[in-house]
């Protein structure tokens, strides 16, 4: 009688347990994808917010419906601020995705522009996304966009968070989520843009500016291995080709930026052996730009570069072992700062700010009459810059070993 009386009860002790996990997950928040309380000490801080980036980001742009967004990498979400006073919009977001893909990119422009249409976009257009051998992030799901790549409607809202509510990984990083409320690494503003104020604590565990830089690198050389803008199953100027149209046929503004990168950079694709590959993609830029431009009988969009070596991006790198210096510009070779990335906005959105200046070397803007010209001034500030960096060309030649 006993046992049976329990088997009766089970159904509704589950149900009960379950309700409980979807409320405390609810609750905590964790991938940040509901609207409820924000409790200091309990659930602001999203630590575990980076690992699901892109279910994450995929939710607020149905949440805040931009009609301005960034796109880009790691890079546009360490540095490309969507307070900047130079945005047209008044709802910006920043969409930039660590380590993404052009595809990913282009997929989430999409999914942006069917929630709420989208009047500028920012491509912090990275090098690294145009590689067709970089598969997509393991978190990318074609499921947790509004529409498919046909820009057919394709998921439901409700399909994408209730799975977040009741699963043993939610509840394990609820837990967790509560437990590093103090944690610094890896947080993110409600715009989308990572938080770096407590980066000066990350380099200096790092061992400073130059080991970052040199680590940055190493990481870097292996990402360039295989570089190819067309592989078997991607092809990376069709997805070029594919946004272009799509900012074109939705009338939005459209920047392409090439971001400033440091100097170290630049060599590190030098020692890779792709530097060729590196004009290529500069050239086809524009060249693609100005073909769909004319196709579609509408203006270009303008291409920023700010990479090369200019005034900022050949700033001096601290010295081995000094733990204590900070840069101005820059963390490491990779990702710059906000400072200079609110020099790119003032650049690219002519605005001028009273208290800030833009070097004149700092952004060149590309088209078939200038792209030769600037290329050859690239090289010719290379050499230079060589001959009175002798110490960081030797480090960074010192990265073939890491060929295979």
């Amino acid at each position: 009688m006993h046992f049976d009386r329990y088997l009766k009860l089970l159904p509704f002790a589950i149900a009960g347990v379950l309700l409980f996990v979807a409320a405390f997950n609810r609750l905590i928040d964790s991938y940040a994808l509901y609207e409820g309380p924000v409790i200091e000490g309990l659930n602001k801080n999203k630590p575990v917010f980076s690992r699901h980036l892109r279910l994450s980001k995929a939710v607020a742009i149905r949440k805040y419906k931009p009609t301005a967004i960034v796109l880009g990498t790691s890079r546009a979400e360490y540095a490309i601020d969507p307070k900047h006073a130079g945005w047209q919009e008044d709802e910006v977001y920043n969409l930039g995705l660590s380590s993404a893909n052009l595809y990913e990119a282009f997929r989430y422009m999409q999914h942006a522009q069917a929630v709420h249409s989208l009047n500028q976009v920012v491509l912090m257009a990275d090098f690294r996304m145009f590689n067709a051998n970089e598969n997509n992030e393991n978190d990318f799901e074609e499921l947790q966009l509004a529409v498919d790549v046909n820009g057919d409607l394709q998921s439901d809202y409700l399909d994408i968070k209730i799975p977040t509510l009741l699963s043993l990984d939610a509840l394990i990083q609820s837990v967790e989520t509560i437990y590093k409320q103090n944690n610094t690494d890896s947080i993110y503003l409600e715009n989308g843009m990572l938080d770096t104020t407590h980066n000066d604590r990350f380099i200096y565990d790092r061992g400073g500016h130059r080991n970052a830089f040199i680590q940055n690198e190493k990481g870097y050389f292996k990402f360039y291995k295989n570089f190819s803008f067309v592989s078997t199953t991607n092809n990376r100027w069709k997805t070029y080709k594919e946004l272009l149209l799509l900012a074109q046929q939705n009338n939005i503004q459209l920047n392409i930026v090439i971001p400033p990168t440091h100097a170290r950079q630049s060599e590190t694709i030098v020692a890779r052996g792709i530097w060729n590959d590196f004009e290529k993609w500069k050239r086809k830029l524009v060249e693609l730009n100005e073909q769909v431009a004319l196709e579609q009988n509408r203006e270009l969009f303008p291409i920023w570069d700010f990479s090369g070596y200019n005034s900022y991006t050949t700033e001096s790198v601290t010295e081995n072992g000094d733990k204590e210096s900070t840069m101005q510009w820059y963390w490491e070779s990779s990702h710059y700062k906000k400072e200079l990335g609110d020099l790119v906005l003032d650049r690219i959105f002519n605005y001028k700010h009273p208290d800030r200046v833009v070097n004149d070397d700092f952004g060149v803007l590309l088209n078939s009459d200038t792209i030769e010209p600037h290329l050859r001034q690239i090289r010719n500030d290379q050499l230079l810059w060589r001959q009175s960096y002798t110490e960081d060309v030797a480090e960074i030649e010192a990265l073939k070993e890491y060929e295979n």
